[in-house]
C-alpha cells in the first residue's frame, strides 16, 4: 500500500482499559471535552479561511487589481469547488481516518490563503489575468478543502 493510503487509513481500536467506574467516567469526561474542543477550533479555523476573501474584496477593488465581476466569479469558484467536494470527500471521508482528513483540509485551505496573500503583495508585477486566474484557482482548491471540513 502506498504511503498516503496507509496515512489515511482509520485507526485500529484501542485497546480496552481496565479501570473503575469513576475513573472511566472521568476519562470519558476528558475525552468529550478534548473532541469538543478539537471540533470547536477546528471549525473555527475553516471559517476564518472561508470568509478571508470577503474581508479584502474592498481593498482588492480599491487598488485596481481586479474589479467585481471577477471577484464574484472567484467567489463562485468557492462555491462550486465547495459543493461538489462536500459530495465527494463525503464518501473519502467514510474511509479515512477523519482527524488526518480534516487537518489536512484546514492545512490545503491556510496554504490557498497564504499564496493567494503572497500574490495579492505581487498584484503592480503580475498581470490582472493571470492574477485574476490564480485567485479563481486557488478560490477553488480552498473550497475544496473546505469541503474536507464537512463531513
Amino acid at each position: 500500500m502506498s504511503r498516503i493510503t496507509e496515512f489515511y487509513r482509520i485507526s485500529p481500536p484501542v485497546p480496552g482499559r481496565e479501570m473503575d467506574e469513576a475513573a472511566r467516567s472521568k476519562y470519558y469526561r476528558r475525552l468529550r471535552l478534548q473532541a469538543f474542543t478539537a471540533a470547536t477550533l477546528g471549525y473555527s479555523l475553516y471559517y476564518v479561511c472561508r470568509t478571508s476573501l470577503n474581508v479584502m474584496k474592498k481593498p482588492i477593488l480599491d487598488s485596481g487589481s481586479l474589479d467585481a465581476s471577477q471577484l464574484g466569479i472567484i467567489g463562485s469558484a468557492l462555491l462550486f469547488a465547495y459543493a461538489v467536494g462536500k459530495f465527494v470527500n463525503g464518501f473519502i471521508a467514510d474511509y479515512c481516518n477523519i482527524k488526518r482528513f480534516m487537518a489536512t483540509g484546514l492545512i490545503v485551505s491556510a496554504a490557498a490563503n497564504a499564496l493567494m496573500g503572497v500574490l495579492g503583495l505581487a498584484h503592480s508585477v503580475v498581470p490582472t489575468a493571470v492574477m485574476f486566474i490564480a485567485f479563481a484557482v486557488m478560490w477553488g482548491l480552498n473550497g475544496w478543502a473546505q469541503s474536507m471540513g464537512a463531513p
